[in-house]
């Protein structure tokens, strides 16, 4: 069987049973993972052959190059017999390549379809600030931050530029103009694209992802004088977040750098997603921190530690810390008491809460 056909045939396998990932590695049959399993797909073993020929296809000249100097590569494709996009990753092992496709949503996903928390919709037209999307790798991140560019497409009049590497999710404009870059291609860097975005007037600024001092400073002074920044960063809670940042400077700039992020934070979301009870459907669990006044002053004072019973208490604004999400989840009948436990950062107190002993919850946390 041709290649190309064959490779078809996989993706619409992993679409027609709503999988996330399809594996290709030579002389093994594909794989596709399936919630939380990756299992066999009742097809042939794409042969080394094929799978170096579908790459060639697949990678334009630069990515071709890149995964010969650094033998992996990351790149992003539509297939257009079901109007799906792809993000890729080609990688050798053992001397042959392999191939990783994460499949994306079917044009751009709403907040109901991905079941995301409604404050977020709020969030997502604040005029300016920065907004933080944390999570582990293939956590959903990007995902989210599509759909919070449909919330602004369908709502308000703004002109958007992301930068990102690679584009995932492409966006046609509507109420808003959207301008998408993609390194390598439009830009040779995530710096030097950042160095000319003043001059490209934007209102919102999407950064694909918080990787160092350099992005995250420019996301300041964006901020600073009234541009919206959305990015993503690799973080496992609200807290860990200002670690990951701070540790993009030198020591003697961390205070100057804390006071400015708290000045101008908008959301802090760090999301995971969860098997749901039908074995196929995966469900984000997200902490939510919100930068209000009491929030604010808590990171000024550098009292990151307190911001847990903080984010508990102000759930009624929105906020709510990733137990609350996941109890939620469990209560909804979305999820089984393993998987809620399994991914509970405490999950004795979780326990707890779903037994219905309530935890207790300590009001004074400013000047504590």
């Amino acid at each position: 069987m041709d290649a190309n056909v064959f490779l078809s045939a996989c993706l619409e396998k992993v679409m027609d049973q709503r999988g996330q990932d399809v594996f290709l590695k030579a002389g093994a049959p594909p794989r596709m993972r399936l919630g939380g399993q990756v299992i066999p797909l009742p097809l042939e073993a794409f042969s080394g052959e094929q799978i170096a020929g579908l790459a060639a296809e697949l990678l334009d000249p630069r990515q071709r190059e890149m995964l010969q100097k650094n033998r992996s590569v990351d790149f992003g494709f539509s297939f257009y017999k079901q109007d799906c996009r792809f993000r890729g990753n080609a990688f050798y092992q053992q001397g042959e390549l392999s191939l990783v496709f994460r499949l994306l949503w079917k044009g751009i996903p709403s907040f109901e379809e991905l079941h995301l928390p409604p404050v977020l919709k709020k969030i997502a037209l604040d005029r300016s600030g920065i907004i933080l999307i944390g999570g582990a790798v293939s956590s959903g991140k990007t995902t989210t931050v599509a759909a919070m560019l449909r919330t602004m497409n369908e709502s308000v009049h703004k002109h958007i530029l992301t930068i990102e590497d690679p584009v995932e999710y492409l966006h046609k404009d509507r109420q808003c103009l959207i301008q998408q870059r993609e390194i390598g291609e439009d830009a040779e860097s995530f710096a030097s694209a950042l160095k000319h975005v003043a001059r490209q007037s934007p209102d919102v600024i999407v950064i694909g992802e918080m990787r160092d001092a350099e992005s995250f400073s420019f996301a300041l002074s964006a901020a600073e004088v009234g541009k919206l920044v959305i990015s993503t960063v690799h973080a496992q809670s609200a807290s860990h977040v200002f670690d990951r940042v701070l540790g993009f400077f030198e020591s003697s700039q961390r205070e100057a750098i804390l006071r400015y992020f708290a000045a101008n934070l908008s959301c802090i979301m760090v999301q995971k997603l969860l098997d749901g009870k039908d074995g196929k459907t995966l469900l984000p669990a997200a902490e939510i921190l919100l930068g209000n006044y009491t929030i604010k002053q808590l990171i000024l004072d550098k009292k990151i530690d307190k911001l847990p019973q903080a984010i508990r208490n102000a759930h009624a604004e929105g906020m709510q810390t990733m137990d609350q999400s996941i109890l939620g989840l469990w209560k909804a009948g979305l999820i089984s008491p393993e998987t809620a436990l399994g991914a509970s950062p405490s999950p004795e107190d979780l326990h707890a809460l779903m037994k219905g002993i309530r935890i207790g919850q300590d009001t004074k946390i400013l000047g504590s």
